[in-house]
């Protein structure tokens, strides 16, 4: 373990030229007056306090990116963050896929009610009729309303073949019936790999890499490019880092991500490049170069809640590829995402032409991004966030109903005693968190040993009184084995 060097944070102010005139418009909050100007300060402060190793922030308004970046890309190498310097995105990578997939649906390449199993044969049942995962649509998998399970392993987790990924699952059990609920899925995402590979007639890394990041002015770059010939990044990747509650120091961990998750969470770029793709969501996106990328209609389809979508634990509402946050300004949208040792964030307000981007490198960055957006409400931005509340019901303290194993897919998490009397969620390959129930079903799951947050989720009973069947949290349902 290395001790996190000091870096001198860097600031860029960049006013975009303009390729249409601005249009007048009516806003319910807009920047505040100064935010811009202190907005370093603000970021160089909390990284600093919530000891994240490496951050980028980025903001977007009315013709002007203003963007910081804070520490080193590895303690390994001490080389400072830049601009340039690429995060992995994790989930917000969802973001872009979704663009990309409503890019065919624009062209009409893709229909978004059409059964998958009309666009992809590995979906296909021996006696044609459909009535699982071949029955669910385009729609379903952008707002994880498909019934899919989370993730799934297969026997070439680490191959570049979308195809084979959509055998495997074609023979994964599903959650529930396409349309009746949202779970969110990295599987379905990865199924929209397939999906944009058999509308483009190429893969999902070249049809990324040609279709929107070079056209958006975006270095393509991947935490993993299986493609022959393939060159190393061009740009610097920051490494993962994990924080100990008890340690100023910062370990080195791995990104942990298979290939095949590359359409969930295999991009990788810097909070520029977050907000340059937020602005095709922007109402000020006529003077946006880009802006044909992605049609208007489009657009509004993304923005659209989807009824059958109640992302508990994650999000108000959730569109196609957006999550929404409802506040006093109006909504925002926008994507976070996770994998091992780094976070990312994106937020956007059409109305008012902001986009804001936050990258890390530390397991850190879900707290420098909580403390974040606490300080810009403060300031009088309100930033669109989801906050679980804190159950307020009495503790359980009988809790043998929910011992037990859930599961969906290939994540099996078990709730069971510990040595000091406690309980606890467990899974294999995590940290144990320290569990706490609450007579309304609600509960908090604490990791000790990292300085991470607390975990807000809920059991679901069969019916009132009755048997514990699911438990939900960050988005995703488990069935009760």
């Amino acid at each position: 373990m290395v001790t996190v060097p000091e870096t001198t944070p860097e600031t860029v102010v960049e006013t975009l030229p303009e390729t249409a005139p601005e249009t007048s418009r009516e806003s319910a909050s807009g920047l505040p007056d100064g935010l811009a100007r202190s907005l370093p300060g603000i970021f160089e402060e909390l990284a600093r306090e919530h000891r994240v190793t490496g951050a980028q922030i980025a903001l977007y308004h009315d013709g002007t990116v203003h963007a910081h970046s804070y520490g080193t890309e590895s303690v390994r190498t001490g080389r400072p963050v830049t601009q340039e310097t690429a995060f992995p995105f994790g989930s917000v990578t969802k973001f872009f896929t979704a663009a990309l997939v409503m890019q065919f649906v624009s062209d009409g390449d893709i229909d978004l009610d059409e059964p998958l199993a009309d666009l992809l044969p590995e979906l296909r049942t021996p006696g044609g009729s459909e009535t699982g995962l071949g029955a669910a649509t385009v729609r379903q998998l952008l707002s994880h309303t498909a019934g899919l399970p989370d993730s799934i392993e297969y026997a070439d987790m680490r191959g570049p073949s979308y195809r084979r990924f959509a055998t495997a699952c074609a023979q994964a059990p599903a959650l529930h019936a396409p349309g009746l609920a949202f779970s969110y899925s990295n599987t379905g995402y990865c199924l929209l790999g397939a999906v944009v590979e058999a509308a483009a007639g190429m893969d999902w890394w070249t049809a990324m890499d040609s279709c929107l990041l070079r056209p958006l002015g975006i270095e393509p770059a991947f935490l993993h490019d299986p493609r022959p010939g393939s060159a190393p990044a061009a740009r610097s990747i920051a490494d993962g880092h994990a924080v100990r509650a008890d340690s100023d120091n910062a370990e080195i961990v791995d990104h942990m991500t298979d290939l095949s998750l590359a359409a969930a969470g295999g991009l990788v770029g810097s909070a520029v490049d977050l907000v340059t793709a937020a602005r095709l969501h922007l109402d000020d996106r006529a003077r946006f170069a880009h802006e044909h990328l992605l049609p208007e209609d489009a657009v509004r389809i993304m923005h659209e809640p989807v009824p059958a979508a109640e992302p508990f634990g994650l999000a108000d509402a959730w569109g196609l590829g957006l999550m929404s946050h409802r506040s006093a300004g109006g909504v925002w949208f926008g994507h976070d995402g996770a994998v091992g040792g780094a976070s990312c964030n994106v937020r956007l307000h059409p109305a008012d032409n902001i986009a804001l981007a936050l990258t890390a490198n530390s397991t850190a960055g879900p707290r420098l991004w909580e403390a974040l957006v606490t300080e810009l409400r403060a300031a009088g931005l309100d930033l669109g966030h989801y906050r679980l509340p804190e159950p307020d019901a009495p503790r359980v303290t009988e809790p043998d109903a929910y011992l037990g194993t859930y599961a969906n897919g290939d994540l099996h998490l078990v709730v069971m005693p510990g040595p000091d009397g406690g309980l606890y969620l467990t899974r294999a390959d995590y940290a144990d968190y320290r569990l706490t129930i609450h007579t309304d079903d609600r509960f908090v799951a604490q990791d000790n040993e990292h300085d991470g947050l607390p975990i807000v989720g809920r059991f679901v009973r069969e019916r009132s009184g009755g048997p514990i069947v699911l438990l939900q949290y960050g988005g995703r349902a488990l069935q009760r084995l």
